[in-house]
């Protein structure tokens, strides 16, 4: 079995103010550890939010965006594959509406790009919305590996996660974190 070496050290406290979690033991057993830190009494004392979850929008919001790229590129192919068959006559006409594809296709990446930002920067009102959230950037890579954002996308995901796991047991919400622009 190899050791870790110093710059991937699991000795690090997961929560410098908290319980004296270390990384090793939070990926081991992450479960045992938060059911311990959330006990029942602090889960019943959290207050359940009736309004809707601003983060079930976001991940509506990004589905509508990602479902309308990706019928976009469908009948990008479809116009490609018929010009590629298509008699010279016919050329000059699919060369148009294949160029008008590929024009619409900057404005839907721009706007499947902004739909993902949001639901990463949006802090889930419970921790059913913050599961949803997590799920739903899961089954896109899962599904059509399709990962939704890079390292700065996840980092903003991760801290609003964070935000919301906070606010729902009463712990400190942190204020810090990347720039959701």
């Amino acid at each position: 079995m190899s050791q870790a070496d110093s710059a991937h050290t699991t000795s690090r406290l997961i929560f410098p103010a908290g319980p004296a979690v270390r990384r090793r033991q939070f990926v081991t057993g992450g479960g045992a550890i938060l059911a311990g830190v959330i006990t029942t009494s602090r889960a019943e004392s959290v207050g359940i939010s009736t309004s809707p979850d601003p983060v079930l929008d976001a991940i509506e919001g990004h589905r509508r965006a990602f479902e309308e790229l990706g019928r976009l590129l469908a009948e990008q192919d479809a116009a490609e594959r018929e010009l590629r068959r298509a008699p010279c006559s016919r050329r000059a006409e699919l060369e148009a509406k294949l160029s008008g594809l590929c024009e619409a296709e900057g404005a839907l990446g721009r706007a499947e790009m902004k739909a993902s930002r949001q639901l990463a920067g949006i802090v889930p009102g419970s921790l059913k919305g913050a599961a949803a959230a997590l799920k739903y950037v899961r089954e896109c890579y899962e599904a059509r590996q399709y990962p939704l954002y890079e390292e700065d996308g996840y980092r903003l995901l991760l801290l609003s996660t964070e935000r919301a796991i906070c606010a729902a047991v009463g712990l400190a919400i942190p204020n810090r974190g990347v720039d959701p622009r």
